[in-house]
């Protein structure tokens, strides 16, 4: 939701995103990492343009700031076709 948010308030509204996310879960610890990885249908961007804006909602969101400390959080975004 938060890159949807940004993508939207930066003029750039998503016609499809697309997230899949793999958790690593240690016995005895709980959840150690999430892998995100968001593919984006978004008009008038660039692939980085997309990769920025991906890592920047990851790192501000408010799970990610939540988790933060206790979880490595890693996004690999691109864009569809």
């Amino acid at each position: 939701m938060a890159l949807s948010h940004g993508l939207a308030q930066d003029g750039h509204p998503p016609d499809r995103l697309e997230v899949k996310a793999t958790s690593t879960f240690v016995p005895g610890t709980g959840i150690t990492a999430m892998k995100l990885d968001v593919t984006g249908r978004v008009e008038g961007m660039t692939e980085d343009e997309f990769k920025a804006a991906a890592q920047n909602a990851a790192e501000t969101c408010p799970v990610s700031q939540a988790l933060k400390g206790n979880v490595d959080i890693s996004v690999d975004a691109h864009l569809a076709g």
